[in-house]
């Protein structure tokens, strides 16, 4: 019994011993394995640290060095202000690139933060005036080499022949300042322009429109130059006694319309009548008499095709150029219509006014007072006005000046009028937009 429980103890004792010693052994792995891993995590970790200032050394075009950001720099919070800013930005780019539901909201939004974020924008962006004088002049030097660089000038050479030259060599028309999504004139072929410019001018002969349209660029300066449009001008304005330029001492059809005498079309001359008037004794004070200034106008209304629209009224030309728009005389306002004449700087009005009158007729008998019948008399007045076209420092064909007026009531009898300066003072031009705004047929030689 003794020698069995010691050999149970001895078994016991020797497993317990291999278990240590494998645990041992498991251990010692363990630990070698942590320590090669370490060894692998460092070489990883040092490789990639020299690759990062290998990187950092070496220069790249494409990229900027990235910046380290340290915890003692915070980020700066974006004030009301910016923010606005940077929406009303936002919105101008959506709206060039078309989207223009999105662009009011960003408008919107900006303008809910800041009222007046766009003023803001404008004086923050705007350093016109702060620009040095020097840096002025390098701008000015470098557009007149932009516009010295098109073409050498050459001696004795006019304006149009050198923009024909560049523009021949360049071989467009013009072309657009800015990136446009949509079409553009200088997409159109040289007579759908002449078209275009055609319909500016239209039938009322605004020519003052086609000399703006000239203004703004090489090519529609070169086109509104066009002989053809100037010399239906020419014809529109003085019909069978146009002529030819040379014959009148012109170079050009231009000229021509330009220094000849001619009537303006695109407005009214108005003249300004001002005199004294004596009142009715008072019948409580006999010897307070008043006197009365009184102000009247004359407006002459010419159009293309000889029409003349004459009225007199008291109103002011504010209220009254609106109602000379169009050839269809009101006879209710007292808009007289007529024809005109240009003999060199003479015109030559008629105008024929016809009033008629209700008079009753008289019956013998009582008994058939009741069948009395409304006789219609019809008055002819005829005006014959005959004004002298003058220049006004440098605006030509600017004021009518009297020079025979005369009346008719009756067949063969005439009452001429004393042509005082006082009580006919001479018309002056005045310009109205809204003559021509609108125009409802071009520029042709038969309309």
């Amino acid at each position: 019994m003794a020698s069995t429980s010691s050999d149970e103890q001895e078994d016991s004792s020797s497993s317990l011993t291999n278990k240590l010693l494998k645990t041992r052994d498991a251990l010692e792995k363990l630990s070698l394995a942590n320590v090669q891993v370490t060894d692998g995590e460092d070489e990883l970790a040092a490789f990639r640290q020299q690759w990062q200032r290998e990187l950092e050394a070496t220069p790249s075009p494409h990229r900027e060095p990235p910046r380290q950001q340290t915890k003692s720099e915070p980020e700066e919070p974006i004030s009301d202000e910016e923010k606005a800013k940077q929406l009303f930005l936002r919105g101008v780019e959506l709206e060039r690139s078309g989207k223009l539901y999105e662009a009011i909201q960003h408008y919107k939004r900006s303008m809910q933060i800041v009222p007046d974020v766009e003023t803001r924008l404008y004086e923050s962006t705007d350093h016109r005036a702060d620009t040095p004088i020097e840096e002025l002049k390098v701008e000015e030097v470098r557009e007149a080499e932009d516009v010295d660089s098109d073409d050498e000038m050459i001696e004795g050479e006019d304006l149009v022949t050198r923009l024909h030259r560049i523009l021949a060599r360049k071989g467009t028309l013009c072309q657009p300042e800015f990136t446009t999504r949509g079409g553009h004139i200088s997409w159109l072929p040289y007579e759908v322009v002449q078209l275009v410019l055609r319909w500016a001018v239209s039938a009322d002969l605004d020519a003052v429109t086609l000399e703006r349209i000239s203004a703004t660029c090489r090519g529609l300066y070169l086109a509104a130059r066009e002989p053809d449009i100037w010399r239906l001008l020419c014809v529109k304005t003085w019909g069978i006694e146009c002529g030819v330029p040379r014959g009148h001492g012109f170079t050009s059809w231009r000229q021509m319309y330009i220094d000849r005498p001619r009537i303006h079309l695109h407005g009214c001359y108005i003249s300004k009548t001002t005199y004294l008037r004596h009142g009715e004794n008072s019948y409580q004070d006999q010897s307070y008499r008043p006197w009365y200034l009184v102000d009247y106008y004359r407006y002459l209304r010419f159009f293309p095709d000889g029409v003349v629209l004459m009225w007199t009224t008291a109103e002011e030309p504010a209220s009254c150029v609106g109602q000379l728009k169009h050839r269809a005389a009101k006879p209710s306002l007292g808009i007289m219509p007529g024809h005109y004449r240009l003999v060199g700087d003479k015109v030559v009005i008629v105008i024929k006014k016809v009033s008629s009158e209700k008079k009753s007729a008289h019956a013998t008998n009582t008994r058939f007072r009741s069948r009395r019948k409304e006789i219609h008399e019809h008055q002819e007045q005829i005006f014959h006005l005959e004004l002298e076209l003058h220049n006004v420092r440098s605006r030509r064909n600017w004021q009518l000046s009297w020079r025979h007026y005369a009346v008719s009531s009756r067949r063969d009898q005439w009452t001429q009028f004393e042509l005082s300066p006082n009580k006919f003072p001479p018309f002056a031009f005045s310009r109205v937009r809204a003559y021509t705004a609108e125009a409802h047929a071009p520029l042709a030689a038969h309309t």
